[in-house]
């Protein structure tokens, strides 16, 4: 069964650090290179990687090229890692270790705050975006206030200003009143025009008004 190896022990096997094993990888990624994974995306590495990364290592350590031209050559397809077997690879020293560990820290910080600056550029873009429909939804809001104050005016002049039917039954009411008025004003002239009636005598004054007038006749 072939080996399989974690990241720290296939670090261990090239005698260089994780954090350094994680920064070539992910440049022979981009160079279109694949490391198998596990249902975690773990890498788990093979002999097969460890013999292209020993290579990848004699070219950039021990030959002179660059990351990218150590990358480029090793992904080539029609590279053969088993060419580059009589290089042997030394360990590095712990202060070349640090300093290749620092390098590398640097580079993925740089790599970070470029990722922070693309994250801020996108956040200010949509601040600003924001602050646009925001004030659209000010002019929006303040045409709506006039507009509810208009309909609310002219709600209120029609309420203030009678229809014709209204207009048409006041003066009926009018008319009936008038009409009353005149019929009391004419009940009051005839009473007033109608001569008093006359006293009602008693009978018993009448009888005894008879008697003295028989006596002094």
């Amino acid at each position: 069964m072939a080996a399989i190896y974690a990241t720290s022990a296939f670090a261990e096997q090239l005698g260089i650090s994780k954090a350094s094993l994680q920064n070539y990888i992910t440049l022979l990624e981009e160079h279109g290179y694949e490391v198998r994974r596990n249902s975690r995306m773990h890498r788990q590495f093979t002999e097969q990687d460890l013999d292209l990364l020993r290579a990848f290592l004699t070219l950039y350590k021990q030959q002179g090229l660059k990351l990218k031209e150590a990358a480029q050559t090793v992904t080539d397809p029609t590279f053969k890692p088993s060419e580059m077997a009589q290089y042997a690879i030394v360990p590095a020293t712990p202060q070349i270790s640090q300093f290749e560990d620092l390098s590398n820290s640097m580079q993925l910080l740089a790599t970070h705050v470029y990722g922070i600056e693309q994250q801020n550029m996108q956040l200010l873009t949509l601040i600003e975006e924001q602050r646009t429909q925001n004030e659209l939804l000010i002019d929006q809001n303040h045409t709506l206030k006039q507009q509810l104050s208009g309909m609310m005016q002219h709600i209120l002049d029609q309420a203030n200003e009678p229809n014709a039917a209204q207009i048409r039954q006041l003066d009926r009411v009018e008319q009936q009143n008038s009409a009353i008025m005149s019929v009391l004003n004419k009940l009051n002239v005839s009473q007033l025009d109608a001569p008093p009636p006359a006293p009602k005598e008693d009978s018993s004054n009448t009888q005894a008004k008879g008697l003295f007038g028989k006596f002094f006749k």
